[in-house]
């Protein structure tokens, strides 16, 4: 594995996010929500706890198929970037960010999470719900478990950087 190449989710990996189908350990779903098309290895690891884990939990998303080195649907050089993968991108991080975020808030708060969870789902740009983390907060206020309250902020910040 190069930690010089840029990592992709695969169809396993966007399905893991959306379903938790496969069941992940949470600190290795953590690097996986965090594996955009855009960042390293490097990038990566340097995101995790520990260097060491951070590499062991890219390996394992690697040999376990939930994540890849070359840009799905990438045929060859002469496709390059700027002919589709970028747009596909963004569409897949805002939908499993925004997927994320609804889940997290029904789980954290319960009925209390339905005007939130509806702006929500209406978000169409990663810059759009970066403007809504300021309202997540002050709903997660309310949050019976501020500890995962503090941890879904956490990720979902990494996730929008």
């Amino acid at each position: 594995m190069k930690l010089s190449s840029v990592f992709y989710k695969t169809p396993k990996g966007l399905d893991e996010i959306s379903t938790r189908a496969h069941h992940l350990p949470a600190r290795m779903r953590a690097m996986l929500i965090l594996v955009d098309g855009h960042r390293t290895g490097s990038e990566l690891v340097a995101l995790s706890s520990s260097s060491s884990e951070g590499r062991k939990q890219l390996t394992s998303l690697l040999s376990g198929g939930f994540v890849q080195t070359h840009a799905p649907g990438r045929r060859s050089a002469a496709t390059g970037p700027g002919h589709g993968t970028p747009a596909a991108a963004a569409d897949d991080d805002i939908s499993l960010a925004r997927s994320y975020a609804v889940r997290s808030l029904r789980e954290l708060l319960g009925e209390e999470a339905t005007s939130l969870v509806a702006e929500i789902e209406q978000l169409r740009t990663i810059d759009e719900l970066q403007q809504h983390l300021g309202r997540l907060r002050a709903a997660l206020r309310a949050a019976p478990d501020q500890t995962r309250a503090r941890q879904f902020l956490d990720q979902i910040e990494m996730v929008l950087d």
